[in-house]
């Protein structure tokens, strides 16, 4: 059953890395965002070169990092509806409550946050609408690292837990109970 799971999750991935990949193709990048990378390029060459300090770096790569994500956040929203369609509503075929009810599309997300970042993304999208430029890197970089985190110590879960059960299934209270097996 683990190796099963382990290729679920490597297929998984890989359907959203080509998703990402075919949405990148769908919202090129234009030169003006092309332009801020090389930017912020400049300035990570310069902090690590010593030209300039870790808060001059913080201060002019966050308000790069920030100016580019505003550009690019109509990428963002359609990469976030294709997950919760991929995450929530196929998986509501598939995901039945530990104790055998009826799945609830909260629970979905709360498996899904944790392990495949529906969460993070959101409130990504939400914190640019709301936060000041100076203030959304750092935010940004806060819910990057709890969502790193969160993705581990689920995937670590399955691993220990006497019924290998992730921790993204112990808190939504899910399990996976239908394999599709080849044929």
């Amino acid at each position: 059953m683990r190796i099963l799971r382990v290729k679920a999750f490597i297929m998984d991935f890989i359907i959203l890395a080509i998703a990402l990949f075919l949405i990148g193709l769908a919202f090129p990048k234009t030169n003006y965002v092309k332009q801020l990378e090389h930017e912020e390029n400049g300035i990570l060459e310069d902090y690590l070169g010593k030209r300039i300090d870790f808060d001059t770096y913080v201060t002019e790569y966050g308000n790069l990092y920030y100016q580019v994500n505003r550009e690019m956040q109509l990428k963002y929203v359609v990469y976030f509806l294709f997950m919760v369609l991929y995450f929530i509503v196929l998986p509501y075929l598939w995901i039945e409550r530990f104790d055998q009810g009826k799945i609830r599309l909260w629970q979905l997300w709360i498996r899904n946050s944790f392990v495949f970042g529906l969460g993070y993304v959101l409130l990504n999208n939400i914190a640019l609408l709301i936060l000041s430029q100076d203030n959304f890197f750092m935010v940004s970089s806060i819910l990057a690292i709890f969502q790193f985190f969160l993705a581990f110590f689920s995937c670590l879960t399955v691993l220990i837990h006497r019924e290998k059960r992730g921790l993204h299934e112990l808190v939504s209270n899910t399990e996976i109970t239908k394999i599709i097996k080849e044929n």
